[in-house]
């Protein structure tokens, strides 16, 4: 799996990792020219609807430079359907060692959640090194993954915070070591997206990607 593991670091080159919920159909393309406009090549189309596996399609045939994956991934038939689909990569919010077996057996990059000690070792143990922690800001935000530091970071594990993250708070989360990049549905949330209010969308994508290239370069400095 350390293919797979490495392919995360060119994939978040931004540090970010919107997660999009689309209702209709007719909202695909517009939200994802927006983020392709806003400066963003990657995202996260979660399967808690019906038609997430058809916006996925849609994605990849009309914006095939766009790295889309699936997320909310909770068995392994839905991992079946994303790669179907044609997503890149997927996502979980928790840890189900059956799930993620599944993902290393198709060669699917997989990034499965955690928020304990316990889950992160178990996740270790399986050879993933790339995790999503949720819901961070519940359960400690920063200061979690801070906790987390001196115990970990020599197994060279990354996380991928969600749960409470916005545009304040992001510069919080991807200063950090441990952090390869934050996610969330901030970026284009439900209310933006039935409004479809796409170029706040493309705006508040732009911002957040300016905030994440202003930490670069001034850890770079």
């Amino acid at each position: 799996m350390t293919k797979i593991n490495n392919m995360f670091y060119d994939l978040f080159t931004h540090k970010l990792m919107p997660a999009v919920t689309f209702k209709k159909e007719g909202d695909v393309l517009p939200v994802t020219e927006a983020f392709l406009k806003g400066g963003l090549s990657v995202m996260e189309v979660t399967f808690r609807t019906e038609i997430a596996p058809k916006a996925i399609e849609m994605i990849r045939k009309q914006f095939p430079e766009i790295r889309v994956g699936a997320g909310t991934l909770l068995s392994a038939e839905q991992i079946h359907i994303a790669m179907n689909a044609g997503a890149f990569f997927g996502v979980a919010p928790g840890l189900n060692t059956r799930v993620v077996q599944f993902a290393a057996e198709k060669a699917f990059p997989f990034i499965p959640g955690i928020i304990t000690p316990s889950e992160l070792e178990n996740a270790l143990a399986l050879d993933c090194r790339v995790l999503k922690l949720f819901p961070c800001d519940l359960a400690g935000g920063t200061s979690l993954v801070k906790a987390l530091q001196s115990p970990y970071a020599h197994t060279g594990v990354k996380f991928i915070p969600m749960g409470g993250i916005n545009l304040s708070n992001l510069h919080e989360y991807t200063g950090l070591d441990m952090v390869l990049a934050a996610g969330g549905s901030w970026m284009a949330p439900g209310k933006m997206i039935a409004q479809k209010d796409y170029s706040l969308i493309q705006e508040t994508v732009k911002n957040s990607v300016a905030v994440t290239m202003t930490r670069a370069a001034n850890c770079y400095h």
